[in-house]
């Protein structure tokens, strides 16, 4: 066994579990950690009222699991049935770990919020770990676009989340692509400017957009130029635009391998750490989404 921490994965039964399962046996290959997969039986929901003639002791999640690890040729794995809450075990268990990956919805006690309980309180109360949400809508099959993309925005989280996503990059031989989204509030602008349009009517919706441009390309070159550096090999691009930022995030997910955001910084006053752009992107990725915390 690696003596490398490992990666923790939640598993539930559902289909979101196993694209997690594959995703998280992948990184775990990339970073040459163990992989520990875990299966949580909400203690709520394993309750019956009369004592079934097979009782469901979680074995068969496991043995799936260990199904789609052998076919993937993964073995460096340890898997386990607990009880509890799936939020609160897998948050206890990932101080001990290198990342945490979920699916985005799931069975049973992962369906208890809108989204899905264990994605969206794993997110919000991480510990200063990668927490990874895999949606069903990601299909390991097709090949990478090979193209990662970091949310902008100057913030200490940003820079973490930067830190995430050039790491990743340089394993994976991907581009890196810095966007930094900001709504301005014009009736008349269009969100999205094509830079190649030299009509009167874009020209005049460009002179709108052109103090807020420099503005956000002069943060984009501050903030990916250092990071640049630290990895020549990282093929960099950067992208301002004016819109929403979930929006346009959840645009840039159809054609990416990850979407990396920041996470909100631990405070006096609350644990809550899930911002609004790591909030919505959870609803409307279709590829993976990182959020990383800044310690």
């Amino acid at each position: 066994m690696s003596a490398k921490l490992p990666v923790l994965v939640g598993i539930d039964g559902s289909r979101d579990g196993l694209v997690a399962l594959i995703w998280a046996a992948s990184y775990a290959t990339l970073q040459h950690a163990p992989l520990h997969v875990l299966h949580v039986m909400d203690e709520y929901l394993h309750k019956p009222s009369v004592t079934p003639l097979w009782p469901d002791d979680g074995s068969q999640v496991l043995e799936e699991a260990r199904d789609e690890l052998e076919r993937l040729g993964f073995t460096d794995a340890s898997l386990e049935v607990r009880h509890g809450h799936p939020a609160n075990v897998l948050l206890e268990l990932a101080e001990e770990a290198q990342a945490l990956v979920v699916g985005r919805r799931g069975l049973g006690g992962f369906a208890e919020l809108v989204l899905g309980s264990t994605s969206q309180v794993c997110t919000a109360l991480s510990t200063d770990i990668p927490l990874i949400v895999v949606p069903d809508t990601w299909d390991p099959a097709c090949p990478p676009h090979g193209r990662i993309v970091v949310g902008v925005d100057g913030s200490a989280e940003g820079q973490e989340a930067l830190r995430f996503g050039f790491q990743l990059a340089a394993a994976t031989n991907a581009e890196l692509h810095g966007v930094h989204a900001i709504e301005v509030r014009e009736s008349n602008q269009d969100p999205w400017i094509d830079p190649n349009d030299c009509s009167p009517q874009a020209v005049g919706r460009v002179r709108l957009r052109q103090p807020w441009a420099d503005e956000a390309d002069e943060l984009l070159a501050q903030t990916l130029d250092g990071w640049a550096a630290k990895y020549p090999e990282v093929p960099v691009r950067q992208r301002g635009v004016t819109d929403h930022p979930v929006l346009v995030l959840a645009h840039e997910s159809k054609s990416a391998d990850l979407i990396v955001v920041g996470g909100v910084g631990r405070t006096a006053f609350s644990d809550l750490r899930l911002g609004p752009v790591a909030r919505g992107l959870l609803h409307h990725s279709t590829c993976p989404v990182a959020v990383v915390h800044a310690g």
